[in-house]
C-alpha cells in the first residue's frame, strides 16, 4: 500500500523518512515512544498523565471507564500528532525538510530520493499539511501554513515544554503550599479557586506576551516584509497568528486542566467521610437555580402614584422622585418580612421534577439584610416549612447570618414528598427575630438541585478559559499591529488593568465624574465637560467590561454551580464574536493598511 512521506535532509545529506497520518507506535507507546525519539520533555508529560489518570482510578475504583475514556483519547491525540513530533525530533538532531513523497515504506521513500540525486521532482515538492491537503481548501492553506509556523516557533523556543512544566509545577506546588482546614468549602478553595485562577492568570499574561511579540518582532525584525510579499493576504497572516497561539493555548490548558481535575478527584481522601459527602453533593456535581417567577408591578406601582400625587405636597416634587419612591415601597412589601410575619416562596422545578429529582439533594440558599447593625458571627433564629401546603411538609430550625449567602441542605429521601404534582415547591419563611428581615427579590431566595456531573460541568468550565485567552490573543496582536513590541505589550496589559478596576469605573460613574467631588457626599460639586465627557467614557467602558465579566466559569465551579451549554454559547457570543470580532477586525485593518516598507529617515 502506497502511502506518503515526508524526507528531511542533513548537512551531512543523510536523508530520513517520517510517514504521514496515524501512529499505532505513539498511540500505544506514548511515553516510550517519546523518549525512543529523544524527547524527554514531552515523555515526561506523557507520563505525568498516565500516572495521573491510574490514581484518579486508584482513588475511585467505579470510575474505571473513564480511565479507559481517558487513555483512548490521548492515544488518538497522540497517535494523530505524531508525525508532528517526529519532525521537531528531526530537527532537533539538524534535519530540514527537503519533500514529500508517495512510497511503500520509508526505505522506499529514501531510495526514490536517492535514485534522483536528492534533487525532488516537481510533484515531490508540494508540503502537505497534517497528510490530508484535500480537507484544507486552496484558498485557506496558506492561513494554516502561518498557524503551523507560529507553533513551531513556540515548539522551537522551547516556550511550550517551558509553560507546560511550569503550569503543572504550579497545579502541584499551590495545593501543597496551602493547606486547607479539612472542610469541603476549604478544599474547594484551593484544589480549584486557587489553582485554575493561578493557571489563568499564567496563560493569559504569556498569552498577552507571546501575541505582542509575534507580530511585532516579525515586523521589526522583516520576517514578515517576506510573508507579504507573497501571494497571500495579511487577513490570513493575522488570523493564521492568532490561530497558532491558540492551539498552543488549548493544548496547554487541556493538559493543565486534566492535570488540577486528576488531583482533584485524587485527594478528596483527605477528607473526612461526612465532608466527602458534602463535596460530592455540593461542589463536585453541576448544580441548576431556580427562583420565584418575577412579579410584575408596574401596575400595582401606577395606581399607587396616582394616589401619592393626589397630594399636594408629593405633587410639588419631582416626578422621577416620587415615583423611585412609590417603586421601593411596592417593592418593600415583596421583599420585607416584618417580626412574626411569614412569608412564602413557590419556585417551579419543573413539570418532570418530582420525578427527576426524586432521591437527590435539594439546597436552600437564602441571604438577607437586617435594619441594624450586625457584628460578625451574630446569628438569626429561622423556622422554616417546605413542602406543600395540603401535604407532607419538612420542618426545619436554624440560625443564619445576616448579609451573605447561606446554604442548607434538604433530606433527598423526602424530596419527592416535597414537590407537588406540578413540580413546585412551596418554601414558608417564619421571622423570629424581633427586627424586619429584607429578603432580596433577586438574590434572596434559590432552590438549587442537581442537574449533572461534574466533569461535563468542568470541561465547559475550561472552554469559557478558552474563550478569554482568545480575546487576549486578539488584543495583543491588534497592539502589536501598529505598535512596537514594549509598547505593544504595555498598551495590552493596561487594558488588562482596565478590565479589572470595575469597582473603580463604576465609583466615578455613581459619583458624576472626576472633577470636583465632594467629600462628605461622594457627589461632583458641578457638571462640567469634564465630567460629563468621564462619565460618558467611563460608563460604556463600565458595560462593555461588565458583558464579558459576566461569564467567569472558576466562581461557578467551585460552587457546584451549572454551567449550562446555553450559557457556554452566549459567552462565546459576547467574548469571542462581538467583543474579540471587533477588536480583530481592527487589529487586521490596521495591518492590512500599514505601509511595512516605508523608508526610514536617519
Amino acid at each position: 500500500m502506497t502511502r506518503r512521506f515526508e524526507v528531511y535532509r542533513n548537512a551531512d545529506r543523510q536523508l530520513l523518512a517520517i510517514p504521514l497520518g496515524f501512529s499505532w507506535a505513539a498511540a500505544v507507546l506514548d511515553w516510550l515512544w517519546a523518549l525512543w525519539l529523544r524527547l524527554p520533555q514531552l515523555g515526561i508529560v506523557f507520563l505525568t498523565l498516565n500516572l495521573i489518570s491510574s490514581a484518579v482510578l486508584y482513588a475511585n475504583r467505579a470510575g474505571w471507564k473513564s480511565y479507559l475514556l481517558s487513555q483512548v483519547v490521548q492515544g488518538i491525540i497522540i497517535g494523530f500528532s505524531a508525525r508532528r513530533f517526529r519532525e521537531l525530533s528531526a530537527e532537533r538532531r539538524g534535519y530540514a525538510y527537503l519533500c514529500t513523497v508517495p512510497a511503500r515504506n520509508a526505505a522506499d521513500a529514501v531510495a526514490k530520493v536517492l535514485q534522483v540525486g536528492g534533487v525532488p521532482l516537481p510533484e515531490w515538492k508540494g508540503r502537505h499539511l497534517a497528510g490530508v491537503p484535500d480537507l484544507v481548501p486552496k484558498t485557506l492553506r496558506p492561513l494554516l501554513a502561518v498557524a503551523l509556523l507560529t507553533i513551531k516557533a513556540a515548539f522551537r523556543y522551547r516556550l511550550v515544554i517551558t509553560l507546560l512544566g511550569l503550569l503543572i509545577a504550579l497545579v502541584f506546588i499551590l495545593p501543597s503550599a496551602i493547606k486547607h482546614d479539612g472542610s469541603a468549602q476549604g478544599f474547594t478553595q484551593i484544589l480549584i479557586t486557587y489553582t485554575l485562577s493561578a493557571i489563568t492568570a499564567l496563560l493569559g499574561f504569556t498569552t498577552l506576551w507571546i501575541a505582542c511579540g509575534t507580530l511585532a518582532r516579525d515586523i521589526e525584525e522583516m520576517q514578515l516584509f517576506l510573508i507579504a510579499s507573497k501571494p497571500i493576504p495579511r487577513w490570513q497572516i493575522w488570523l493564521g497568528k492568532w490561530i497558532g497561539i491558540m492551539a498552543v493555548n488549548l493544548g496547554m490548558l487541556a493538559i493543565s486542566g486534566s492535570v488540577a481535575y486528576g488531583l482533584l478527584q485524587l485527594r478528596t481522601g483527605e477528607l473526612s467521610a461526612e465532608q466527602q459527602v458534602k463535596l460530592r453533593n455540593e461542589v463536585l456535581v453541576a448544580r441548576a437555580g431556580a427562583r420565584e417567577p418575577a412579579v410584575d408591578l408596574t401596575q400595582d406601582i401606577q395606581t399607587l402614584l396616582k394616589e401619592r400625587l393626589k397630594d399636594p405636597a408629593a405633587a410639588a416634587l419631582d416626578p422621577a422622585f416620587v415615583r423611585k419612591q412609590v417603586e421601593e415601597m411596592i417593592k418593600a412589601r415583596q421583599q420585607v418580612v416584618p417580626p412574626g410575619m411569614l412569608r412564602r416562596w413557590e419556585v417551579p422545578l419543573g413539570a418532570d421534577a418530582k420525578q427527576r429529582l426524586a432521591g437527590r439533594p435539594l439546597f436552600i440558599r437564602v441571604k438577607f439584610f437586617t435594619t441594624q447593625y450586625n457584628s460578625e458571627g451574630t446569628l438569626h433564629p429561622a423556622y422554616w416549612e417546605i413542602g406543600p401546603p395540603d401535604g407532607r411538609r419538612l420542618r426545619l430550625e436554624n440560625s443564619l447570618p445576616a448579609e451573605s449567602f447561606v446554604e442548607f441542605g434538604l433530606d433527598p429521601r423526602a424530596t419527592a414528598e416535597l414537590i407537588n404534582a406540578q413540580g413546585v415547591l412551596a418554601v414558608d419563611f417564619q421571622n423570629w427575630t424581633q427586627q424586619p428581615l429584607l429578603f432580596p427579590l433577586d438574590e434572596g431566595m434559590e432552590v438549587l438541585f442537581h442537574e449533572g456531573g461534574f466533569a461535563l460541568n468542568y470541561a465547559r468550565g475550561l472552554m469559557i478559559i478558552a474563550f478569554w485567552l482568545g480575546l487576549l490573543t486578539a488584543v495583543g496582536l491588534a497592539c502589536s499591529s501598529f505598535l512596537s513590541f514594549p509598547v505593544a505589550a504595555f498598551c495590552s496589559i493596561a487594558l488588562l488593568v482596565l478590565g479589572l478596576s470595575s469597582n473603580t469605573l463604576k465609583q466615578v460613574v455613581d459619583q458624576g465624574g472626576i472633577v470636583g467631588v465632594n467629600s462628605e457626599n461622594g457627589m461632583v460639586t458641578e457638571n462640567n465637560l469634564v465630567n460629563q465627557v468621564s462619565v460618558a467614557v467611563y460608563g460604556s467602558a463600565k458595560q462593555l467590561i461588565d458583558q464579558v465579566s459576566g461569564y467567569s466559569p472558576i466562581s461557578s465551579l467551585s460552587t457546584g454551580r451549572s454551567i449550562t451549554w446555553l450559557e457556554l454559547i452566549r459567552a462565546f457570543v459576547v467574548i469571542n464574536v462581538l467583543v474579540g470580532g471587533g477588536i480583530s477586525i481592527v487589529g487586521i485593518v490596521v495591518l492590512t493598511r500599514r505601509e511595512l516598507a516605508a523608508p526610514t529617515k536617519f
